[in-house]
This record gives C-alpha cells, structure tokens and sequence, in this order.
C-alpha cells in the first residue's frame, strides 16, 4: 500500500527545548568562571579540568547547532574550539600558538558573542509545544500495535502517521490514516474469502462478507480458511464500523474520503482505538 501522507511529518525537525535551557545555561557558567580566572589575573590553560571539559560541550553545542540550525552562532564557536584543538595537537609545530590565541579576555568575549547570537537565532525559531499526555502517540506511534504490524506489514506507515497526526491534533488527517490501515485488512479479508471485484477494499469485502452471511451456515462455502462463525463475528464488526462512520468518511469511486474536519479529539480517538481492536481480531482470526 502506497503511503498518503496528510502531513509529511519527517519533515518536522523534532527538538528538546530543554538542550537550549542548558546550552545559555553552559554559556554563562563558562563565561563567569572566565571572569574569575581574569580578575584573579590566573590562565585557565592551566586548569586542565576546565579546558578539557569546556572542549567537550563546545563539540556537543557544535552538533545541536548544526542539527537544529544555528549557523550564526556556530561561527564563533567553531573559532574557539578549532584554537583549543590548535593548543592540544601536539603534533603541530604551531601547537604552543594556542594559548596566545585564546587568552582569557578572547575566551570571555567569544563565549559571551556565542550565547548573544544564539540568543538572536532562538528569536528566528517559532516552537510548537506537544502536551505531556501526547508525547507516546509521537514518539511511539506503533506501540501496542505489534501484533497487526506482524499480520499486515503494509500498515505500519499508516499507522504511524496516523497515531502522529493524532498527536499534533490533526483529527481528520488521523481518522483517514486510520480507515486507510483498516482497508489494508479488509483488502487482505478479501482475498481470504473470495472477493472478486477488482476494487478490493471497504466496499468490496463488505459486500461479499453480506453475500456469505445471507446464504446462512447451511449455504457458506466450506472451501473457505474461516468457519462461519468467525466470518459472521467479522461481519458484525464490519457493518457496525460503517453504520457508526457512516455520517464521517465515504468511498467514492474505490477512494475513502473524510467528509468531516472538526473531528473532536475524543471521536477520532475512539476510531483509532476501534481500528486496533478489529485489526487485532483478524490478525487472531485470519489463516497465515
């Protein structure tokens, strides 16, 4: 199954905003013990405790500006770090350069020009908060969905997107992810049962599941991989399913449509949680 994506969600850039908390945080102890060593007229390159571990959160600070985009601030800080990589490669001829390069007042300036414009480029970002309580949604969409996955491998691009969609409270865009993964089981349905209309999905299985049912036990073919009770316990679910859904989505011309875009978030949460419950039955139900 192709994936349609509402909302291309690996596009959003997925941050911490507590690392930028602690990146000024950082920035402003380094700074301030900087001041300490001038006023006391001492050379932090003495301190090796202090210049091995400022070197370390430099090359971390480096990488979060290179992931989240802070390409002002990475100037003055790739200065910093590349004259302390100058002092500890001893290899280099110009090594002993390094603390005449990097004095304490440079030091000071430099760490105080990094946190000033790293401070200018967080006015560029525009932040969007995720409650608490959607946080699994996001970061783990197929949680608890282990068991369809494995069945109906297709499904796993749907279900992400749309238990992410939940989480960023794009109801519509969830509920359509949601129909799409359970399509992708009543296409897998129909081919169990028999189902010979080249539109394989919703309607087409639905219909054939009708067709079995009004025949009776007497008249259900016992060529078929499911007993009868199995297919009319299927077949119930599936009708309520689209008697309840019946006013919110439509499948026009082999397409599923949602009819709907104010989705209250308790409504396509029930959906989903509807989806996984009959996924699960025929991932149980369904021969291998």
């Amino acid at each position: 199954m192709g994936s349609r994506r509402l909302v291309t969600l690996l596009e959003i850039l997925q941050v911490y905003v507590e690392r930028y908390a602690q990146a000024l945080s950082h920035l402003q102890s380094a700074a301030n013990r900087v001041q300490q060593f001038i006023e006391l007229e001492q050379d932090f390159w003495e301190d090796a405790d202090f210049i091995v571990g400022l070197h370390q959160w430099l090359i971390l600070l480096d990488e979060i500006c290179d992931k989240d985009e802070f390409p002002v601030a990475r100037v003055p800080l790739q200065e910093v770090k590349v004259m302390i990589d100058i002092a500890f490669d001893e290899t280099k001829e110009y090594s002993p350069l390094g603390p005449h390069l990097l004095t304490p007042p440079v030091l000071f300036n430099q760490l105080e020009r990094i946190r000033q414009t790293f401070t200018a480029e967080l006015q560029t970002k525009l932040f969007f908060q995720l409650a608490s309580n959607r946080k699994k949604w996001f970061e783990s969409p197929t949680r608890d969905w282990e068991k369809v996955i494995e069945r109906f491998p297709d499904t796993v691009s749907e279900i992400e997107e749309m238990n992410k969609c939940f989480a960023l409270s794009r109801y519509p865009a969830a509920v359509f992810h949601s129909l799409m993964v359970v399509e992708a089981g009543l296409t897998v349905l129909g081919n169990v049962i028999g189902v010979t209309d080249p539109k394989l999905g919703w309607d087409a299985t639905s219909k054939k599941l009708g067709d079995l049912m009004q025949g009776g036990h007497a008249k259900y073919p016992p060529s078929l991989p499911m007993s009868f009770s199995i297919c009319e316990q299927i077949n119930q679910s599936v009708q309520t399913m689209k008697h309840a859904w019946r006013n919110k989505v439509n499948h026009v011309a082999g397409k599923l449509f949602v009819m709907r875009s104010d989705f209250a978030p308790d409504v396509a949460e029930e959906m989903i949680f509807a989806t996984r419950g009959f996924m699960r039955r025929l991932a149980d139900d369904l021969p291998a």
